[in-house]
């Protein structure tokens, strides 16, 4: 049964209850008087003795709904109650007003109106407002004053006759319906909240609720186990919590808290988004060999002004928030993290992080067991992006097709390779299916060779970026010392070109860099790609045999253009053509 107090406001209305509370098998129902304050404490004492609910009228009832966790449900007046004190006046004399709040003053004016009765309607907004207002009624001759158990009082103190609006059989009736479907209801939402708690409680990460004084409001087993309640109080912690109560949404990044790392999501999770959650996760993953977090992506503009710097600037508008795979294919140097990392930040922002694997390195295996729901590695949003996916092994490339599959239904996945890619198709080694079918689009990143006129843009980006990291002197180069980087082919492409530059500023302390040390820079540089040349190609077998590894090499770069690579090699399509072929 559900046990039942009624606080009543007024003898009267306990005696009704004695009368009815029988007449429903569900409730328990016991009845005691108190009006206002005194309610209140009959209510606390009531809470403390185990009661599902509180039963009570008008004031009584708001009031003790504000001090008490239990149910609490309102006698509320009805028509049958208003008609009672309408007939009531019938054979009194004198004015009358009735004094109550918009719930009762509005529909005792609409039965005044319909009984043609005389009698004021005064809307209340507030229990003070009566003390003020049953002065002025005396005075324009009023007599007989409506209301609550408050009002009759105050009225009948000033020498005015009051008359009490009772609660009858049918409003007292109608509240033990409502108690019944509340208790119900907060049972089944009070089960549901067990269960989400027991959730949470049980949760694989420290979960915490902060408020926005950035008190803990809640906190699971885990978070208990690893910190106090003082953690929140940690400058990385405070960082988040600032940024996610100011912007007003989910947002992802890396903190360190008791000298250890650990991803964190955080997140607004009250209605008025008053309230915080944070789930904390110890960053096992960035420490994994091959396996890179990147949390604060930066964007970093695509200098220059050819044709190819402005088509990538627009792909990267045209894929962005792209929901299937990319491929990105370029030579070494080209800049394929860079416009992966671009494509993240034009997708979150700094609101998620870039996680990459270089396939080089890293096992599908063990790529498998990060992004495993059982492990709970991966955040709620990232780019996942798998490096060198041309050197991976033959073996493990139908698990990369399986894991990219998977991961592209959450995650924005990107792949990364050089062209190497397509000879290995070419000889049966590289999964067709892999490179064609599952990215939805291929972007190609050109050789710096191929975009020659953009190199002075690209030379003044490095140097303003090192002028403004490291304080290096130099601001520019004069227009003549253009010349030998525009000369050189950089088959090490931009990062070859960074490199020369940083060199260049670090051994200049004016203002300008002058074509003498761009110079004598680029003659350390041309020997140093011959000598990585030299390196690089085989030295065993015949002449022929280290002529078709030199060709072979130049075709890779070229992504396989004949005409290109025959140009480089100084020959006519035709003799490239029988050299390839012989």
């Amino acid at each position: 049964m559900i046990k039942v107090l009624v606080i009543a406001p007024y003898q009267g209305l306990a005696e009704v209850v004695k009368n009815l509370r029988h007449e429903d098998e569900d409730l328990q129902i016991e009845v005691k008087v108190g009006n206002l304050e005194e309610g209140i404490q009959i209510a606390k004492a009531a809470e403390a003795e185990g009661y599902d609910l509180i039963i009570s009228r008008g004031g009584t009832a708001s009031q003790v709904e504000a001090e008490i966790n239990i149910p609490v449900v309102d006698i509320h007046i009805t028509g049958y109650d208003m008609l009672r004190v309408f007939a009531l006046l019938k054979g009194l004399n004198g004015q009358a007003a009735l004094v109550g709040f918009p719930n009762i003053s509005r529909g005792a004016a609409t039965i005044c109106s319909i009984l043609d009765m005389n009698v004021r309607s005064v809307t209340i907004s507030s229990r003070e407002e009566v003390t003020k207002l049953l002065p002025d009624l005396k005075k324009e001759g009023f007599s007989v004053v409506i209301g609550d158990v408050v009002t009759v009082r105050q009225a009948e103190q000033m020498g005015l006759q009051g008359i009490l609006i009772t609660s009858g059989k049918e409003a007292v009736l109608q509240s033990f319906e409502e108690a019944k479907r509340l208790y119900h209801s907060n049972q089944k939402m009070q089960a549901q909240t067990a269960v989400y708690a027991d959730m949470i409680e049980r949760f694989p990460q420290a979960v915490v609720t902060v408020n926005e004084a950035g008190e803990v409001i809640q906190k699971n087993q885990l978070f208990r186990d690893q910190f106090t309640s003082s953690i929140v109080e940690a400058p990385d912690l405070q960082a988040l919590l600032k940024q996610i109560l100011t912007q007003r949404q989910g947002i992802w990044r890396s903190v360190t808290l008791q000298k250890r790392s650990y991803h964190a999501y955080g997140y607004p999770t009250s209605e008025d988004k008053s309230f915080v959650t944070v789930l904390l996760q110890p960053q096992s993953l960035g420490a994994a060999q091959g396996v890179k977090v990147r949390n604060h992506v930066s964007h970093i503009p695509i200098s220059g002004r050819s044709r190819i710097a402005e088509d990538m600037r627009k792909q990267l508008k045209q894929y962005a928030n792209l929901e299937e795979a990319i491929w990105i294919e370029g030579e070494v140097g080209t800049g394929r993290m860079m416009f992966a990392c671009n494509l993240h930040f034009e997708t979150f922002g700094q609101q998620a992080p870039l996680i990459s694997f270089d396939c080089s390195v890293v096992s599908m295996k063990d790529v498998s067991g990060y992004i495993s729901s059982k492990n709970q590695l991966l955040p709620e949003k990232a780019t996942i992006v798998f490096q060198h996916v041309h050197l991976i092994k033959d073996d493990e490339q139908s698990a990369l097709k399986s894991l990219v599959e998977e991961l592209t239904a959450k995650y924005t996945v990107i792949l990364l390779s050089d062209g190497s890619v397509r000879t290995r198709m070419k000889e049966g080694r590289f999964d067709q299916a892999l490179f064609y079918s599952l990215p939805a689009v291929t972007i190609q990143i050109p050789p710096l060779r191929e975009r020659i006129e953009d190199i002075q843009d690209l030379a003044q980006a490095f140097i303003a970026r090192n002028h403004m990291n490291y304080g290096y002197e130099a601001i520019g180069l004069r227009p003549e010392a253009l010349e030998p980087l525009l000369d050189y082919d950089w088959p090490g492409n931009i990062s070859q070109l960074k490199q020369a530059i940083d060199k260049l500023m670090i051994a200049n302390n004016q203002s300008y860099i002058e074509k003498s040390d761009v110079e004598t820079m680029m003659s350390d540089v041309t020997k140093e790609t011959t000598m990585t040349m030299h390196n690089a190609l085989p030295l065993e077998g015949t002449l022929k045999d280290m002529e078709r590894a030199i060709i072979e090499k130049v075709m890779e770069q070229e992504n396989h253009n004949q005409s290109k690579a025959a140009k480089r090699l100084g020959m006519n399509r035709t003799t490239l053509w029988r050299k390839l072929n012989s």
